[in-house]
């Protein structure tokens, strides 16, 4: 959902928002974000 609505949504989302809509921190949604980013590259790589 974070890569969704970070990347691939007409209306992109900040961090701010997703922190918010999750109850996290902003550096949370980066990290999470970080981390689903990793994974499909090594999908795609793979």
């Amino acid at each position: 959902d974070i890569l969704q609505q970070r990347w691939l949504s007409e209306e992109k989302a900040t961090l701010h928002d997703l922190a918010e809509k999750y109850n996290v921190s902003a550096e949370r949604i980066r990290q999470l974000e970080k981390n689903a980013m990793s994974k499909l590259k090594g999908r795609i790589l793979a």
